[in-house]
């Protein structure tokens, strides 16, 4: 028997485990392969819906499933210590879980996600209200709904991080939160990035800051974070700004997650160097990276994880038959990027063609809700 491990259970892991599922049916019901799901925690987060429930409009018990909920009944599903991986040994081409087993494979999926790395900012945990996990998220609404006026900043503390055109989303909600309180004119909005405009893709960079200058938030950047003072409330950057604050938002730093490291086998800020196109972990044929996990410099997204997941399901497949035949991943992102409380655009492009955001509007904004509900049934189950 053939084994294909998927190491992690979020969106990336969850939907190629089942698309691996429904590609390699034939040859699961015969005993010749199987597909194993290591995940410690055996909860499915959505985790882009946390900004909402930054706003009020999700639940935060909406937005957590068991993972046995989502996956295939092909699949099996390794939890608790059996799911706890504590080593990526791709030279054994084998997982070590916490319960002291080792698990072969012949194909790894590495899913495994990023995290939020707070200490590299002195001073940021304490002060930061971060809709980047859940706590926080539940955080962040607590604060919005006592606030009454003051200095807001929204600050990025580092690039890469997960949901890239969130922080935008997060602004331009606050704005027309702000605004729909009465508190806007007793509120100035800055928003701090880490290199120079609000947004790393020029074409989307252009379009955020028309609309920035329109609602009056003021953009500082570049704003590289070095430290903050809770008590002083100053967030201080390596360009030699300091910015007073009654309320920061944002996002802490970002990095791969801690068993890569572990296990020597990403960068220094544990992403894991793949193949752009083919979504190999570079020199190691028989592991497949993506979402979050990769070193490629394109957005660190939950779409980015489904397209994704269509080559690397058909690669591995094909492999286990013994087909020569491939498919490249062509860097297809697709993200809505709410522009308040009932507008949105969205981008769609790939490594040949960059986005052109549509006008902000209420179609795109009840598309955006659309897709968020229909992650649970369609999405994440593989169903497209």
């Amino acid at each position: 028997m053939k084994t294909i491990a998927v190491a992690g259970g979020g969106i990336g892991g969850t939907i190629v485990a089942n698309r691996l599922c429904e590609r390699l049916r034939p040859e699961i019901e015969k005993d010749e392969v199987k597909v194993a799901v290591f995940d410690r925690s055996g909860q499915h987060v959505y985790q882009p819906g946390q900004l909402f429930a930054g706003f009020g409009l999700e639940q935060p018990s909406d937005l957590v499933k068991s993972e046995e909920q989502l996956l295939s009944p092909k699949a099996r599903l390794m939890q608790g210590k059996a799911g706890e991986i504590t080593k990526i040994d791709v030279a054994n081409h084998a997982l070590n879980t916490g319960d002291g087993k080792s698990h072969p494979y012949d194909y790894l999926v590495m899913a495994t996600g990023s995290v939020l790395d707070w200490d590299l900012v002195p001073g940021l945990k304490e002060s930061m209200l971060s809709v980047w996990d859940m706590e926080g998220a539940q955080r962040h609404l607590a604060a919005l709904r006592g606030f009454q006026g003051g200095t807001i900043v929204v600050n990025v503390a580092r690039l890469p991080h997960k949901c890239p055109v969130g922080p935008l989303e997060e602004t331009l909600m606050l704005e027309d939160y702000l605004r729909r309180r009465g508190l806007r004119d007793k509120t100035e909005l800055v928003y701090a990035y880490p290199i120079p405009g609000v947004f790393g893709i020029p074409n989307v960079n252009k379009v955020m800051t028309r609309i920035y200058e329109e609602r009056g938030i003021r953009v500082v950047s570049p704003f590289t974070v070095k430290a903050v003072d809770p008590q002083g409330k100053t967030i201080e950057s390596n360009e030699g700004e300091k910015l007073k604050f009654d309320l920061l938002l944002g996002v802490p730093p970002h990095m791969g997650s801690k068993v890569v490291g572990d296990s020597a086998v990403g960068d220094r800020r544990n992403w894991v160097p793949t193949d752009k196109f083919s979504l190999q972990m570079k020199d190691h044929s028989d592991v497949f990276v993506m979402g979050d996990t990769t070193d490629i410099a394109i957005s660190k997204a939950g779409s980015t994880a489904d397209f994704e997941s269509y080559v690397v399901a058909d690669n591995v497949a094909n492999g286990i038959r013994g087909s020569d035949v491939r498919k490249e991943y062509d860097g297809s992102v697709f993200c809505f990027i709410a522009t308040g409380m009932s507008t949105a655009t969205y981008i769609r492009f790939n490594y040949n063609t960059p986005p052109v955001p549509p006008p902000p509007s209420g179609v795109n904004w009840w598309s955006k809700i659309a897709y968020n509900k229909l992650y649970w049934s369609v999405t994440a189950k593989a169903m497209v």
